[in-house]
């Protein structure tokens, strides 16, 4: 009996150590940086990475910029990969190149399947590639507090990461989106997990695949409901086993 429980002691510990070497790499939205994570509470075995965006070459699409973005994570210890928005759905296009232990998406796609038909529109019509990128810059201020009210709550932090993004990144984002070629079968035996908000009017809860809904979340959830999206990671990677 003393043996069998001195195994068990022995099992769990080396669960526990593997667990201490968990990096989580975390990648924004189009019109957010690191501090949309920044309410944020991660388990006490996750070290966590931000992951800045690069400038996407003009044209260039998710493909090819996600296998650039890969080139800056450490793929020689267990990693995983969580994304908001843009960051989520370029943290899965990663996956064609880089093996993480998991993918959480943040108030995202899993594929080009769940983005709303107003983007497949310009696909046809790219008429966004006429307009000015200070333009881009402009109507995300002047549109983000019309889609996403919530953020009033965190108004000041919202303009702040607006204003301190790159006008050109934000147009040529769009592409990136616009032109991203997905499918769900693209995501076999993947670990996905997806945590969405109810209330997410700029991706709808209603064409994604969600493995948590936040109740009443929005687009802005990881600002705005922080508690309930740090509970919904810790739950998401419980699931691990390394």
């Amino acid at each position: 009996m003393r043996l069998l429980l001195t195994m068990y002691c022995l099992i769990l510990m080396h669960g526990l150590q593997a667990q201490d070497h968990l990096t989580l790499y975390l990648i924004p939205g189009q019109g957010s940086d690191h501090r949309i994570f920044s309410h944020l509470q991660f388990p006490t075995y996750v070290d966590t990475v931000h992951l800045h965006f690069i400038m996407p070459e003009e044209n260039e699409d998710m493909t090819s910029y996600a296998k650039r973005m890969s080139a800056y994570i450490d793929t020689t210890k267990p990693f995983a990969i969580a994304g908001v928005s843009l960051g989520g759905m370029v943290a899965t296009e990663m996956t064609r190149f880089i093996h993480p232990e998991m993918v959480i998406l943040l108030s995202s796609a899993s594929s080009s399947e769940e983005i709303p038909e107003d983007y497949a529109r310009y696909r046809e019509h790219p008429v966004y590639k006429w307009i000015p990128s200070g333009l881009f810059k402009y109507s995300t201020f002047v549109l983000q507090p019309l889609y996403e009210p919530d953020r009033k709550l965190e108004r000041s932090t919202c303009n702040a990461m607006i204003a301190d993004k790159s006008a050109l990144f934000m147009k040529r984002a769009v592409h990136l989106i616009v032109s991203w070629n997905r499918t769900e079968a693209d995501n076999t035996n993947i670990r996905i997990y997806q945590i969405h908000g109810t209330a997410d009017h700029t991706l709808p809860a209603a064409q994604i695949k969600a493995d948590t809904l936040i109740l009443n979340g929005s687009h802005m959830m990881t600002l705005t409901q922080p508690g309930d999206v740090s509970d919904a990671i810790q739950k998401a990677l419980s699931t691990l086993q390394m």
